[in-house]
């Protein structure tokens, strides 16, 4: 694990930090604003420290013109895979430049990795004789494969497998290999070893994405994924006080950090705010967080 010593964001008292390390720009699909913008949305609202984190992506931090506002902290949504099982890795304050190289040749753009996607569905549709309807209307740089199949799908099929949304889809069909749809993901994703090493070898460190989000016990999420973190994402909107207490003891015992997002898109796509933190959560997620001097309000 790497060992930085914390520079104080600014001359705020801790408590009344606002902190949101789950944001999305443009660079993600479904994202709504361009980076510029969406800083903006922050700077308004008083936030000290944000995190762009864009699927698979730090293109955002080529694009930020001026932070000298609010303290911004390298990120990225990375997808990866714990025993065939897919999650999402949220990823902080690594030096950008290797990352930014690593991301942009494993991953790919977005529409080369969403048919890679689309066509490994459209594969297990038809060998499983599953019905998809309008196969060319996808394109892959406007919308994610799963949304298209998603709408591609008949109601009955979908009824059978207690499927309503895309995010429902999307999680099945990328942990349970019994699904009819599953693929194994790692046509795209890494597995979680190799996003590690490049995370800690570039100083950073790596927390799993809202635990409450794969259609799986979350204690079984957090068994499965905890040796292989720095931490936990404790507070992901829509989570209840509830589950962020929970989250957040269960870090503590096993010796983990936290963070904090509301996996902000847009306006209408979750708040601005992340909510639940008390001040001893704000405090240990302050107590990892490295700001750089030349980069400070």
């Amino acid at each position: 694990m790497v060992d930085n010593t914390l520079s104080r964001p600014n001359e705020r008292e801790e408590e009344n930090m606002k902190i949101n390390l789950h944001t999305h720009s443009n660079y993600s699909l479904d994202g709504e604003f361009d980076v510029k913008y969406l800083i903006k949305c922050f700077k308004d609202n008083n936030f000290d420290i944000i995190s762009i984190t864009d699927h698979d992506t730090c293109e955002a931090y080529k694009h930020i013109e001026d932070n000298s506002n609010i303290n911004i902290i390298t990120g990225i949504e990375a997808d990866a895979i714990v025993n065939n099982h897919t999650y999402d890795f949220l990823c902080y304050n690594f030096d950008l430049d290797e990352v930014y190289n690593y991301a942009k040749k494993k991953y790919g753009s977005i529409d080369e990795r969403q048919n890679k996607i689309f066509n490994a569905l459209v594969q297990k549709a038809n060998d499983n004789n599953i019905t998809i309807s309008n196969i060319d209307s996808y394109d892959s740089k406007n919308e994610y494969a799963h949304a298209a199949i998603f709408r591609m799908l008949d109601e009955v099929f979908l009824e059978k497998y207690n499927i309503k949304s895309t995010s429902d889809l999307y999680r099945i069909s990328t942990i349970d290999s019994s699904f009819p749809l599953y693929i194994d993901m790692h046509i795209v994703w890494p597995d979680i070893k190799e996003l590690l090493k490049i995370i800690h070898n570039n100083n950073g460190k790596v927390f799993i994405a809202h635990p409450y989000r794969y259609n799986r016990n979350v204690t079984e999420v957090l068994e499965e994924v905890k040796d292989y973190v720095d931490g936990i994402e404790i507070c992901n909107n829509p989570n209840s006080k509830e589950e962020v207490e929970f989250l957040y003891n269960y870090a503590k015992n096993n010796n983990l950090l936290v963070s904090c997002g509301s996996d902000y898109h847009g306006n209408n796509r979750y708040s601005l705010e992340c909510e639940y933190l008390n001040d001893n959560m704000i405090n240990d997620i302050l107590s990892w967080i490295v700001i750089d001097s030349n980069e400070r309000k």
